[in-house]
């Protein structure tokens, strides 16, 4: 064996060395009744004791120093079964004005409430009642039942799984037998009748120890009882009685260190059973030894990948994220080692009451990288939909070195919506920021940018963890101003756009300008090194008031910018020129040449000739001019006039008075 300590004698030896004469147990709910704390802990007996510890409540006659949060909120534990009575039925409240609700009994148990009290259903099923809130963290001794990311088991401590046994025939156990004995295959071992107990359903140290034996629930013999787990008085009641046990609680008991439920067992002849372990061809190896009279932890019995297990504390994923709308500092404080950052479970005085309740210390205690021994789990409440949400629609806004991202909430599924992840990435796939937003929030800009691009990614979440995301990448740039000014232009004159465009950050705009009417492009212009430009317009717009565009097409360094600007095109002013005889015989019929003009134009339309008001003869423009026959003018001296009618571009306009003198 590897270790000189296997037998029940050596245990009882242990015992008396220690002077660890049996008392009255002392048992540790947060002390005094009545007593509430922000981090709410329930599940695994295998560590509530030191949990207890932890959290300042008396343990066994001992109190030790609390752990607290850097804000001084504490850790309230509840045990896993009612003190004093041992009662499983009990119930617990663990906030001032909360509900009451059934004590979690077992690692499974304590998972179950800290799901339930997130997603707020009854617990433990729906005969109970609603717990959200009332739990923030989980003691667990294995590690997930359900796959996801929506719960973290941080490690913080080494323990081990052993097998309490009573009677000198099973000191010294394989794991070949172990599966035999609880598959129901085998009945007697070293000629000693074997009586197999197993913790209750949802024990964490049921779980580990059937995977560690090669058994599940659903392949152990139906035919053995239940005790409950790391209780040996209860458990080890006859020769060949047998229980799977956590180490450090053991451990924990016979130091009297925590409360006692296996010293009479002990007494009796009660112990932990050398284990051949997987691979190991040096002989069985006692999970405990002796120094100074207590029982310590054999480290390599701790460090077997078989029967060593991490313990854990689970909490929910988001509440440790500081990047999270749902971070809750208090509760990092306490459990997690990251970076500079270290828990205050993990601190030298808190590991050396870990140490005490016959635990092993390990460096990543606090650890939430699942690459150095934590976890990650799903909820662990069947009947729930685990899908994480739909990836929402999302668009962006470009600013001056920001973006705005704006997204619609992708439809309903699973477990309600509970907030957005929008993370900004650069070129180069580097993490730039990270926001999370509650669920009502539709959108976030993020500002300051340097100039470059960019790919933001916008996930929703719910409790179950984020979803699919959607992606925006493109140019982020500096900001640009357009502006523009064009005076009234007659029809036939060419308006002038004047246009200046400025960048922000010293950036000087280059590029082009361009103006349109509706979707109509009406001219474009190539900014000067000072950033103007002028863009001459058709002379021939129609007389009207036009709602002009103008654009800038950006830079390399500057976004894309517009202007509104409105032109009034007005009619031309014509001018009336007229070509006439200045006399006629009485009885002919004179003619008169009007030659109409205006800028940029050639006029159309009628010309009427006048004497005084009345109109004696008309005629119609061709080429800006027409040759008008005079009807027969009676002898004499007439004073005429020609008059220009005007047009839908060109206005209307009279002659100069001419004389015609009739013979």
């Amino acid at each position: 064996m590897r270790s000189s300590r296997s037998t029940a004698a050596l245990v009882a030896a242990a015992v008396v060395a220690g002077g660890l004469a049996l008392a009255s147990p002392a048992y540790a709910d947060p002390t005094p009744a009545g007593t509430y704390r922000s981090l709410v802990g329930v599940g695994s007996d295998t560590t509530q004791d030191v949990l207890n510890a932890l959290a300042g409540d008396s343990v066994n006659g001992t109190t030790y120093a609390a752990v607290k949060a850097t804000s001084g909120a504490g850790i309230a534990s509840y045990d896993a079964i009612e003190p004093l009575t041992g009662s499983t039925t009990s119930s617990i409240q663990t906030r001032a004005a909360g509900p009451s609700f059934l004590r979690p009994n077992g690692s499974g148990k304590g998972r179950l409430a800290l799901s339930q009290a997130l997603t707020g259903d009854k617990y433990p099923d729906s005969s109970g009642v609603a717990i959200k809130g009332q739990v923030d963290f989980a003691r667990s001794s294995s590690g997930p039942s359900t796959s996801g990311t929506a719960l973290t088991y941080i490690p913080f401590a080494r323990d081990a799984v052993g097998v309490a046994v009573k009677g000198s025939a099973l000191d010294s156990l394989t794991v070949d037998d172990l599966h035999d004995i609880y598959a129901g295959t085998t009945t007697v071992v070293h000629g000693q009748t074997v009586h197999p107990k197993i913790p209750q359903s949802g024990s964490g140290t049921r779980k580990f120890f059937l995977s560690a034996i090669g058994l599940t629930d659903a392949t152990i013999s139906p035919n053995i009882p239940t005790v409950q787990e790391n209780q040996a008085n209860d458990g080890l009641t006859e020769d060949g009685a047998l229980e799977p046990f956590s180490v450090g609680s053991w451990i924990a008991q016979i130091n009297g260190v925590a409360p006692d439920h296996s010293k009479d067992a002990a007494a009796a002849g009660g112990h932990l059973a050398s284990v051949q372990l997987p691979g190991d061809t040096g002989g069985a190896t006692t999970p405990v030894a002796t120094a100074n009279g207590k029982l310590v932890p054999v480290n390599y019995y701790y460090e077997n990948a078989t029967f060593g297990r991490d313990v854990y504390n689970v909490v929910p994923t988001r509440a440790i994220d500081p990047t999270s709308v749902f971070f809750d500092k208090d509760l990092y404080d306490v459990f997690v080692t990251s970076g500079s950052h270290t828990a205050a479970l993990a601190s030298d005085t808190a590991e050396q009451t870990i140490a005490a309740f016959g635990f092993v210390n390990e460096s990543y205690n606090g650890s939430v990288n699942p690459a150095k021994h934590a976890k990650l789990g799903g909820l662990e409440e069947s009947g729930i939909d685990l899908s994480t949400p739909a990836a929402p629609v999302v668009k962006a806004t470009l600013g001056d070195a920001s973006v705005k991202l704006t997204w619609t909430a992708p439809a309903p599924t699973g477990l309600p919506l509970t907030d957005y992840r929008v993370t900004l990435t650069g070129s180069d796939g580097a993490v730039v920021a990270t926001k999370d937003v509650a669920a009502g929030t539709t959108s976030y800009s993020f500002t300051g940018l340097a100039v470059g691009t960019y790919t933001a990614t916008v996930s929703g979440a719910n409790l179950n963890g984020t979803g699919a995301g959607a992606t925006w990448t493109g140019a982020v740039k500096y900001a640009s101003t357009t502006k523009a000014t064009v005076a009234t232009a007659a029809y036939g004159q060419t308006p002038k756009v004047a246009v200046t465009v400025t960048g922000t950050h010293g950036v000087v705009p280059s590029g082009k300008v361009t103006v349109k009417e509706g979707s109509t492009v009406l001219g474009t212009a190539t900014l000067s090194s000072t950033g103007k430009a002028t863009v001459a317009l058709s002379n021939h717009l129609k007389v009207a008031t036009h709602a002009l565009s103008v654009s800038y097409s950006g830079a390399a360094k500057l976004n894309t910018s517009a202007a509104s600007v409105s032109l009034k095109v007005v009619k031309a002013t014509p001018a009336v020129s007229v070509s006439a005889p200045t006399s006629v015989k009485h009885t002919a019929r004179g003619k008169v040449t009007v030659k109409v003009t205006a800028t940029g134009t050639t006029p159309t339309g009628t010309v009427r000739i006048y004497e005084g008001s009345k109109i004696i003869a008309t005629g119609t423009l061709s080429g800006g001019k027409v040759t008008v026959t005079l009807p027969k003018l009676r002898a004499g001296r007439h004073t005429l006039h020609a008059y220009y009618a005007g047009s839908t571009t060109v206005n209307t306009r009279n002659g100069a008075n001419f004389v015609v003198k009739s013979v």
